[in-house]
Parts: structure tokens; sequence; C-alpha cells
């Protein structure tokens, strides 16, 4: 019987990892504090005791700290397993927190949102949003929902959309949307998945005048096994898991190490934040100016996808007409190149990222996307050596087509 994992197959050091929006490595400094806390503070923050009362601070302080890093210190922050649990949470809460609700998602969502909104039951009326060229929302498509949501005797509605779609990197307008749900009516809720976007854009909970927030640390440098619901005061929603902790509204024993960890990286990568998305919107320009040339010389004419959109640093998807995606993720994997197709959770599923279709875009652009995707350890020199072994792969593009 192995006593230990085998990691030996695990990424060598001519292999480059440009799935950042998949997960990213763990911040030393996060590792370090994660196993203090757990070596150290390893009661139940639920018991009375001495011991059980200095975890329940770390769990007190890490709430607080994160939520004044975004900005909004009176709000209430639910900790999850992640992000796929607080967008259900969030829309599950609120379908079944009350009245019938009208509920509208969009394909630039992410799997875990829109299964959630298929899920929210009988009481509830699904609307799936249009999508523009650039990738976001279409906003006369939204106006038009309302309006027919508010002609009709359903009092609760709810908008779920994404900040940073993580199938393309378009950034959402969150301020148009914002202006027109309280030109409709006051009680439409809105919430939104934040997980592409914290650390990359500034997020700051009441200046984007969202109902609710969602994210998960692992997308910079924090743990898995944790995310972060916040809620606006006095939102209330029916809990999934029920139990007493964390306000009556997420049942489970709160792992103390994992929600000190998820404090830490939200605090580097809020700090972080401003420098780091102007270097890696260096890095991602240079690799889209340096791959059109390649690609052309293979006779390929690239297409940036959403590339007169706001983007966010970190995520550039390219398509190469002729090329079938999924060989050419094969073929960058034999190359040792992590790259994807779309977003991890739906990289078992030979279908193209919904939200490209949804944009409207040609069947060739569709059928060749793939998502490269930078972090906190991508270099220049991995830029460079990343499209070296692209223009590899593309002289050999007669079995990828």
């Amino acid at each position: 019987m192995r006593s230990q994992p085998t990691i030996g197959q695990a990424m060598s050091p001519r292999e480059l990892y440009l799935d950042h929006a998949a997960t990213t490595p763990l911040d030393p400094a996060v590792a370090d504090c994660m196993s203090r806390v757990q070596a150290e503070v390893f009661a139940n923050p639920s018991s009375p005791h001495a011991a059980g009362r200095r975890a329940r601070r770390i769990v007190d302080e890490a709430r607080e700290q994160i939520l004044a890093d975004l900005g909004c210190p009176t709000a209430r922050l639910i900790f999850t397993s992640g992000a796929t649990e607080a967008n259900h949470l969030a829309t599950l809460g609120l379908a079944h927190a009350g009245d019938p609700l009208r509920l509208a998602v969009s394909l630039r969502d992410h799997e875990s949102l829109r299964l959630a909104a298929a899920a929210s039951g009988d009481t509830t009326t699904l609307a799936t949003l249009p999508l523009l060229p650039s990738g976001r929302l279409d906003q006369q498509a939204v106006a038009a929902w309302l309006e027919q949501a508010y002609g009709d005797a359903a009092p609760a509605r709810l908008l779920a959309t994404t900040l940073v779609c993580g199938q393309t990197g378009s950034v959402e307008d969150l301020p148009g949307l914002v202006r027109l749900l309280a030109a409709a009516a006051a009680d439409c809720l809105l919430h939104t998945d934040a997980t592409q976007a914290v650390g990359r854009l500034p997020v700051n909970f009441y200046d984007l005048g969202v109902t609710s927030l969602c994210f998960a640390p692992h997308k910079f440098g924090g743990p898995r096994g944790v995310g972060c619901l916040v809620l606006r005061p006095g939102v209330n929603i029916s809990p999934l898991l029920h139990g007493a902790q964390q306000f009556q509204q997420r049942g489970g024993t709160e792992p103390v190490a994992l929600l000190a960890g998820c404090q830490l990286a939200c605090a580097i990568a809020i700090r972080r934040q401003q420098a780091e998305a102007a270097r890696l919107e260096g890095l991602r320009q240079r690799f889209e100016r340096r791959l059109v040339p390649i690609a052309q010389r293979a006779g390929i004419e690239p297409r940036i996808i959403a590339a007169d959109s706001q983007r966010s640093p970190h995520i550039s998807t390219v398509a190469l007409p002729g090329i079938d995606r999924q060989a050419f993720v094969m073929a960058a994997d034999l190359e040792g190149l992590a790259i994807a197709t779309g977003t991890a959770c739906a990289s078992g599923s030979s279908e193209p990222a919904p939200a490209l279709a949804a944009m409207g875009l040609a069947a060739p652009v569709i059928e060749s996307a793939v998502r490269f995707s930078f972090g906190r350890l991508t270099t220049t020199a991995d830029i460079d050596e990343a499209i070296a072994r692209i223009d590899r792969i593309l002289q050999r593009r007669r079995p990828l087509v």
C-alpha cells in the first residue's frame, strides 16, 4: 500500500502553465500561514473553551478583513466550499427565500451559475439573455426582460451575471446594468460571479452596486476548497446546508486554516492588484502581438476573441480557423504547454465554449478557439517560449485540421 501520493508525474521544469484562469499555484506565504494555523489552532471554532475561542477569533478576523478589503465592512460574508457552492447558495437561496422569482442568466456565465439557475424550482421563471458581439449582455434584451417581468404578478426578480467571463475575458458593464435595474424597479436583485475578477480588476462591493457577489481564492494564489459569498445588508437567503454556523445560512464546521489562507490570499491579491494587472496586460499584449504573425505564416488568420471589448488582463482567447481546438490543446500538451478550450469545470465536454456561440461568431471561429491565461508566476520569457512552441505546433498543422 502506498503511504504517499505519487507526484513524480507532476509538472516538470520544461512545462509552461498558461491556464491560470482554471486555477493558480498556492502562494508560499499562504501555504505557510495555513500550515501554522492548522498545527496551532486546530480546535472547532464553535467550541466554548479557550482553544475553540482562539479558532473563532481567526474565523471572525478573516471575515472582517476580507469584507474590509472589498470595501464593504457592514456586509455579510458566508464562507462556502468554493465559487460553485456560492453561486448555488446565492441563486437557490434567493429563489427559495420567499416569493416566486423571475431569474435571468446568460451563456457568458460559469456553468455552476447556469446550473443553479436551472435547478431553482417550479416557482422560478428562467430566462437566458442574449449577448452582444463584445461578449457583454445585450442591455436592450435586459430592459425587455425587466419590462416583461414587471408586467406580471411575480414581485421578485434576480439578474445573475458574471463580472469577468472565464471563456473570453470580457468585462461586463455592471454600472450600466445597475442603472438599468434601478430605473426599472428598486427591488430587482443583482448577483455577480466575480471569480475571475478579484485580484485582476478593482473590486469594491458597494461601488459595484450588486446584491451579492462570489469568488474563490484558488484563482489568485489561495487554497482550493473555500469560497466566499458576500451579501448586502438586509438580504436574506434560504440555506442549502442547514446548521447553526454562519448566521444559520450555511451549516458545517468552519475550516479554520482554509479561511485564514483565503483571507491572506485576498489581502495579497488586492494589495498587488493594480501593479499585477498592468504587468499581466503587458504580457497579454506581447503574447497576442507575437502570436498573430506566426499564425499567419502558417496560413491561418487568427482572431482574438472580444478584442474590441474591455477584457481582464489575464485571459486571451484566440481562434485559429482551420485548426481543431481539441487537437491543438493535445498538441500543446505534448509540447509541455498547459492551455484550455474553455472553463476547467467544463473541460470534460467536447462542446465549444457556449459564450462564443452566443456572441454570434462563425462556426470556424468557435470550433478553433483556445484559451491562454496568465498569472503571478508567468514571465516574459514564458511568453516568448510559449510562442516558440506554438510556432512549432502550427508548422505541423496538417494533423490538427
